[in-house]
């Protein structure tokens, strides 16, 4: 009998009530919720990204139970948030779906889900975020195991949420690697290959959109069963920036 095939899924979204950063009180009880819940499923789920004014939720899951790890991350979302032009984004048709959730999804390959997640914020950069973020896709496709990317030319289904539009502009990059050592060989990729974009700027878990705008920000996490680390100090440290 063959196991069940196990995800990574990446919920990203803006709940906050301004454009530029989050509430770090509503993180930590939103990552508490969504720890404690999950966590009741066997799910491994915590805020992996906190990226400008928006965060990204995470979850090593069972393919089986991928629409319910959905569902009540969704619910804990509407909840808890400040601002909810993202989650009212979101519908039950394809036809009225707006600027929701940027939703991506990849298959986990190593015993503990190592995965890179990479997310974007944009101050006035919607016209070439997305271009940016398939980029990374391909440093993905090209030296992980799978990705995932929220990035479509179409409203997009979320498994036990509903449709989310096209037009979502704050895109997640999700990278499943085979080995941990991976982890850091793709993600030295991923920084020296951006670094030719201009008006990009790579920051620290948390911090806000203190850019010269327009611009993007984005982060870069590693995922580890359902533990985070943010890269920007080790990538630092590895570059000397």
């Amino acid at each position: 009998m063959t196991s069940q095939k196990k995800y990574i899924v990446s919920l990203g979204v803006d709940i906050s009530n301004n454009d530029v950063r989050t509430n770090p009180k509503i993180n930590k009880v939103v990552d508490s919720e969504v720890k404690k819940r999950l966590s009741k499923l066997g799910i491994k789920s915590c805020i992996s990204n906190i990226t400008g004014d928006d965060i990204v939720i995470t979850s090593f899951v069972p393919e089986n139970l991928i629409e319910k790890n959905n569902k009540i991350i969704f619910d804990i979302l509407k909840e808890h948030a400040e601002g909810f032009s993202d989650l009212n984004g979101i519908s039950d048709t394809e036809e009225e779906a707006g600027e929701g959730i940027s939703y991506a999804i990849a298959e986990a390959t190593s015993e503990y889900g190592d995965a890179l997640i990479v997310a974007f914020d944009t101050y006035g950069g919607e016209s070439f975020v997305d271009e940016i973020a398939l980029f990374v896709k391909e440093i993905g496709e090209k030296f992980g195991y799978d990705v995932g990317c929220s990035v479509s030319n179409t409203a997009r289904k979320i498994p036990g949420v509903g449709y989310t539009g096209a037009e979502s502009d704050d895109p997640v990059v999700i990278i499943t690697t085979k080995n941990l050592e991976d982890i850091s060989k793709i993600a030295c990729l991923i920084y020296g290959g951006l670094l030719n974009y201009d008006r990009l700027y790579f920051v620290k878990r948390g911090e806000g959109a203190d850019i010269l705008p327009p611009g993007v920000v984005y982060t870069i996490s590693a995922f580890l069963n359902g533990n985070v680390i943010d890269l920007y100090e080790g990538i630092k440290k590895r570059v000397k920036f």
